[in-house]
């Protein structure tokens, strides 16, 4: 897709006293060609490394089942409901300097640790100033260029007497490594550590009008049925919620049947805050994304329609997936296995996307030449699927009516 624009993470490896890695911490960048975080509003930062992680790459491809250390601004730490989309059990959440420890402070925070989420705060002499965070904090870091040698044989073991894991930072050279080693630090970080690597991906826009209606129906108590027929109006966002809900366990694809299933898994609390951290961060589509994304409505709704004489129940709404799902490479600029590598399809849906396969397979065929206006191809698909130039044609009115509806949300 031509003139498509793209989202960056910059990602820092942290490994522990073995050099084994640990984790990364997700760092802010604008541009691929960024090496350090350049930012004015360090929430609205917090958030494109959230929408990124979740929306952009996804959490499987950025961690690989190791733990996500994330930069939490005091906004973000105020307003919490895109961080619970996050898996606690593998989050570090690494805390600003600029966030006071004050009583309404500390009991957000121990509200997130009994959730199961790390908490970080950078340490520095004198102990004192770290009073209010030591019962709180799970990580303590230690900026190796602001804590003098003199003081780090004092102020590290002193620290250690806790259960607070010791993260080095600013690690330049092996000399400070074997010093991290000798002082007892359980991890390292920096740039003799591995430099940050700057991960991108294709920025695809989604309908403000979709995601607002959407998160009104959520609101007023509506069904599965009534929500999963208003993200089928964007195929984008289809996508990023079944690519969202198979990864939600980190690295761990959960198999979703369909989109209503994911719809189930997510539950209307999270997909709420997940779709109202869409609406904050992710732009509307550029209008030759915009093409593709109704292109792919049509061709999902005329396959399903079409199907409907074949099956029924959740076969003819991944016929849905399968019409949708087709045009994916176009969009991400990606090939099919690998922009449907995260998503956990049926088995079904995915031979059919990836070798036009099985029992969707020749449907998608159907639907290709119908585009493609070819009628002997059209002509010698339909006598071996038993198909009717009346269904095909109150499916093709059908799948019209769909993107005229997603044009009007």
């Amino acid at each position: 897709m031509t003139g498509q624009s793209h989202a960056f993470l910059g990602r820092q490896p942290i490994v522990d006293r073995h050099g084994e890695l640990v984790g990364y911490e997700l760092l802010y960048r604008a541009r691929g060609t960024d090496d350090r975080a350049c930012f004015d509003d360090e929430d609205s930062a917090s958030l494109h490394v959230l929408s990124t992680l979740l929306h952009g790459l996804g959490a499987p491809q950025v961690l690989a089942g190791r733990q996500a250390f994330v930069n939490v601004g005091p906004g973000s730490l105020r307003d919490a409901g895109a961080l619970v989309l996050l898996n606690p059990r593998r989050t570090v959440l690494e805390l600003s300097q600029a966030i006071e420890p004050d009583t309404e402070t500390i009991g957000r925070i121990r509200m997130l640790r009994e959730m199961g989420f790390g908490i970080a705060v950078s340490a520095a002499p004198p102990m004192e100033s770290l009073a209010s965070w030591l019962p709180v904090a799970s990580h303590l870091k230690i900026d190796m260029r602001r804590v003098h040698d003199g003081q780090l044989d004092v102020f590290v073991p002193a620290l250690r007497y806790g259960d607070h894991v010791l993260i080095a930072e600013k690690v330049e050279c092996e000399a400070q490594m074997r010093r991290c080693r000798e002082l007892g630090f359980h991890a390292m970080q920096g740039w003799h550590v591995g430099r940050p690597e700057v991960m991108g991906s294709v920025k695809l826009g989604v309908s403000h009008a979709v995601l607002r209606r959407a998160l009104e129906q959520l609101g007023t108590g509506a069904s599965t049925a009534e929500i999963e027929r208003t993200l089928r109006l964007d195929a984008a966002l289809s996508w990023r919620l079944m690519r969202y809900t198979a990864a939600s366990n980190f690295g761990m694809l959960i198999p979703v049947e369909s989109l209503a299933h994911a719809i189930e898994l997510t539950g209307p609390r999270r997909l709420g805050r997940w779709l109202q951290l869409l609406l904050n961060t992710v732009e509307e589509p550029s209008p030759a994304a915009a093409t593709l994304i109704r292109a792919a409505v049509f061709r999902g709704r005329m396959l399903e329609m079409v199907g409907a004489e074949y099956f029924s129940g959740v076969d003819c709404d991944n016929l849905f997936l399968v019409g949708a799902f087709s045009l994916l490479p176009a969009m991400l600029m990606q090939p099919m296995a690998d922009a449907i590598s995260s998503l956990a399809l049926p088995e079904a849906v995915a031979d059919a996307l990836t070798m036009r396969q099985g029992r969707f397979g020749p449907l998608l065929d159907l639907a290709e030449a119908l585009e493609q206006g070819s009628p002997e191809r059209i002509e010698a698909l339909c006598v071996n699927l038993t198909i009717s130039s009346r269904a095909l044609v109150r499916a093709r009115r059908s799948a019209q009516a769909a993107v005229q509806e997603a044009a009007l949300a």
